[in-house]
């Protein structure tokens, strides 16, 4: 487990892998190593050189909160009471409850990583020149304040947010944060750069505009502003949302079970208990990746439905959410055999509208295509 987390250190992802592969199972005979943590190397692997900046900065920050330098016991405490106490705990045993803290609590990442330095540590004790150089303007994440942001638009690419505290607009990279709020819809989260690319360091969490507000006011009392809004007896998905919501994945801020529910690809392949549920991951990227290939889906968020009301009705873009199932391990070598040389120019339509890097990915796809007519 150390030597995995040396080699994952100096930014050798295939390495990690192999180590991981040589040792699957734990000494009582089951899987020893998170799932989560696999299918980030495979995509970082899967991703090679054509990987930006902002992948290997964020592929830093999960380093560093699975090593927890950052007084990780302390941060489970008061992440635990910040969202309710020990009530909101859940798992199947005590050990399970912890860990799901420390996977899935949004409170937490942020203690870990920001309040506690431990992302600041993992930077100047662990992380090796190698990774930092690729991870370029990952300096200065450690010290990112938690901002109170505002949604007022989303893009195929792009996102632009309200900063309710400096009123100045904001523009991230679409990742998928916008997928399930309703344009004036707040958030709070640390905003960061890498290499001229704008983002969340970590998915944002979703907050009633009150509390939004009042982190816009104090950034420094977030934490108290937060806990105060979860002892809210109406406020019970914010609970939810600080404690079970986030998978904080690499490269989408979105958990996969839930953006699979976002939209439904219709694919007879796919059978009604699987569409709309997550079902079969693989199989619904693929049928996502193919219903967006057809114009079966509106990828852009542009479609005219014909309304004379006046009032705009433009759906949600889902280009995202159809980057993010082209990315998924195992997606794009499902569907080189269902491609045809007909798909060249789908997949070179898609590619230009598609986020980094799904849009690389993509070019790449197409490029294979025309290479096998």
């Amino acid at each position: 487990m150390f030597e995995v987390d040396a080699v994952e250190a100096r930014g050798d992802a295939a390495g990690a892998l192999r180590l991981i592969e040589a040792m699957p199972l734990g000494p009582d005979g089951r899987p020893w190593w998170r799932p989560s943590r696999i299918r980030r190397l495979q995509q970082v692997v899967d991703l090679g050189e054509s990987a930006p900046a902002w992948v290997w900065a964020k592929w830093v920050v999960s380093q560093a909160a699975q090593s927890t330098p950052g007084d990780p016991v302390r941060a489970v405490e008061v992440a635990t009471a910040t969202r309710g106490g020990r009530r909101t705990l859940w798992g199947v045993d005590q050990v399970d409850a912890q860990a799901k803290v420390m996977d899935h609590d949004w409170v937490y990442r942020q203690l870990v990583l920001h309040e506690y330095a431990g992302l600041a540590a993992y930077l100047e004790q662990r992380a090796g020149q190698d990774l930092v150089r690729r991870a370029a303007g990952i300096d200065g994440w450690a010290s990112a304040p938690m901002r109170a942001l505002e949604l007022v638009g989303e893009e195929a690419t792009r996102i632009q947010w309200l900063d309710l505290a400096s009123l100045e607009v904001v523009e991230t990279i679409n990742l998928g944060a916008a997928a399930m709020l309703a344009d004036g819809e707040c958030v709070i989260g640390r905003v960061v750069e890498a290499d001229g690319t704008t983002l969340f360091e970590s998915a944002p969490l979703c907050v009633p505009r009150d509390v939004a507000r009042r982190v816009a006011a104090e950034p420094g009392e977030w934490l108290a502003v937060l806990a105060d809004a979860c002892r809210d007896a109406t406020s019970p998905i914010l609970v939810h949302l600080v404690s079970r919501f986030h998978e904080f994945d690499l490269l989408c801020d979105l958990p996969p079970g839930i953006r699979r529910q976002v939209v439904q690809p219709e694919d007879p392949d796919l059978g009604s208990d699987q569409i709309g549920t997550g079902g079969n991951g693989s199989e619904y990227d693929v049928a996502l990746v193919l219903a967006a290939l057809a114009d079966e889906i509106d990828v852009e968020g542009d479609d005219d439905d014909g309304c004379s009301c006046g009032q705009d009705h433009s759906p949600r873009p889902l280009a995202s959410l159809v980057a993010a199932a082209l990315v998924e391990p195992g997606t794009v070598e499902a569907l080189r055999p269902l491609l045809v040389p007909s798909d060249g120019r789908a997949l070179m339509r898609l590619c230009r509208v598609l986020p980094e890097p799904a849009d690389q990915v993509c070019r790449r796809l197409a490029i294979r295509v025309a290479d096998a007519a």
